[in-house]
């Protein structure tokens, strides 16, 4: 996959499609590392599913089906993963990057120091954090709920949430604002255990 058909996945794709077929096959630059646990992706709604990932040398090695002891599960609605990947807010980081002076550039995700053993604390939290990404140009909120290790997966409720405006977010996200940055910036809106969110951050982000 090139440059073009990266940016160019259609609406249509469906979740085994993506995760399956065009995940792998991402031309993405990911931190030369591997993991032994799984992230766990639920896709709900009509033509979703259940899909396991992990980094392998740099690269993402995608299943069908759940895989246990996970290091967090991921739980989503089909529309909501259209949008990230094909839709509204994919479109918004081609603008965004052609404002940049970057148009069409690959993303580049190298640098985060991602390793095994911080991997494993994270699964080792107890809880989940919700992020409400609010879409006010079509009135609507998408959102992704991390649940950390082999608990029940959550979704309508979450032990903490992060609401963001969507094209702050992609703004910081085209930008490479370091998340710490964002939380301590008054942008977000926070409810429930901002402790768990901050050692998740803190697991996730400290080199």
């Amino acid at each position: 996959m090139n440059a073009e058909e990266f940016w160019s996945l259609p609406r249509s794709a469906a979740p085994a499609k993506v995760f399956l077929e065009l995940a792998p096959a991402l031309p993405v630059r990911l931190p030369a590392a591997t993991l032994q646990q799984v992230v766990v992706i639920h896709v709900r709604g009509a033509g979703g599913g259940v899909f396991s990932g992990r980094l392998v040398d740099g690269r993402l090695q995608m299943r069908e089906g759940a895989i246990a002891d996970p290091i967090c599960q991921v739980v989503l609605e089909r529309a909501t993963l259209r949008e990230l990947v094909a839709g509204s807010l994919r479109d918004r980081g081609l603008q965004i990057m052609e404002e940049l002076g970057r148009p069409r550039a690959l993303p580049d995700f190298s640098r985060l120091p991602v390793r095994d053993d911080r991997a494993r604390a994270l699964s080792g939290l107890l809880g989940s954090v919700a992020l409400d990404i609010v879409d006010r140009r079509f009135g609507e909120t998408l959102r992704v709920v991390f649940t950390f290790g082999a608990a029940p997966a959550a979704y309508e409720v979450a032990s903490a949430t992060v609401t963001i405006d969507a094209d702050e977010a992609v703004t910081w996200i085209a930008r490479r604002v370091d998340p710490r940055a964002i939380l301590k910036s008054g942008r977000l809106r926070v409810a429930g255990d901002l402790g768990l969110l901050t050692r998740a951050l803190g697991l996730l982000l400290e080199s």
